[in-house]
């Protein structure tokens, strides 16, 4: 009878010690590599773009609004009662950029759904033609990797649907996304304003802390007066 149970005791240390020792050895792999597994986790979300989100396709439609169209008055303004403004996830405009052959939608959000569409406008920044920061976004896998091109001066092209704006590069930084400057950037009230970004380095794959940002000033359009 002892026999029978040191030969099961045997029996069961050569069938479970292996096990054990495997199970240990696969937890101590994941605990090490797990930074690994997350950034190649949120790298390959950035290529699964088949959940293309289902917008109301009527909302899809955007033409270019010609310059007899806008409705400006005398002191080149347009009315803000008379300006359609966007929803949330409509294409309203695009973004080009001749010198970097940037041609892409632009839409009013910057939620993951609309990024993979083109760039998305932050809905907490002014529009176009409005007196403070509107910013922009786009992923750096697509066009928007292309911003790191970028050079003072380079003239940004954003046409929207109820008037067309021209604005120029006056500065390019590299900040984190939380940054101080930023904020203060987004924030300010004095200028018409276009900040566009996109993830830095461009050539990432995973999700960054910092963005490039391109900021831009007003050259021509209407200003939108929101007395009117």
């Amino acid at each position: 009878m002892r026999k029978k149970r040191t030969l099961l005791k045997r029996i069961g240390a050569l069938f479970f010690a292996p096990i054990l020792f495997l199970t240990a050895g696969y937890s101590i792999m994941y605990i090490v590599g797990q930074p690994v597994i997350h950034f190649a986790t949120s790298s390959l979300q950035l290529f699964l773009l088949s959940d293309v989100p289902e917008f109301d396709k009527k909302q899809q439609v955007f033409t270019e609004i010609e310059e007899k169209e806008v409705k400006k008055d005398e002191n080149n303004e347009l009315s803000s009662t008379q300006i359609a403004y966007p929803k949330g996830g409509e294409q309203y405009g695009k973004i080009i950029i001749d010198s970097l052959k940037i041609d892409v939608p632009l839409y009013y959000g910057d939620t993951d759904e609309i990024l993979r569409q083109g760039a998305g406008q932050y809905m907490g920044s002014v529009y176009p033609g409005e007196r403070g920061t509107t910013l922009i976004g786009g992923h750096n896998i697509d066009e928007f990797g292309l911003l790191i091109g970028s050079q003072v001066g380079d003239v940004v092209s954003v046409k929207t649907s109820y008037a067309n704006y021209l604005y120029q590069v006056k500065k390019i930084i590299v900040r984190r996304y939380d940054d101080r400057e930023i904020s203060q950037l987004i924030d300010q009230k004095q200028k018409p304003t276009v900040m566009l970004y996109t993830c830095y380095p461009v050539d990432s794959l995973g999700m960054t802390d910092e963005r490039l940002f391109v900021i831009c000033d007003l050259i021509d359009g209407p200003m939108i007066n929101p007395n009117k």
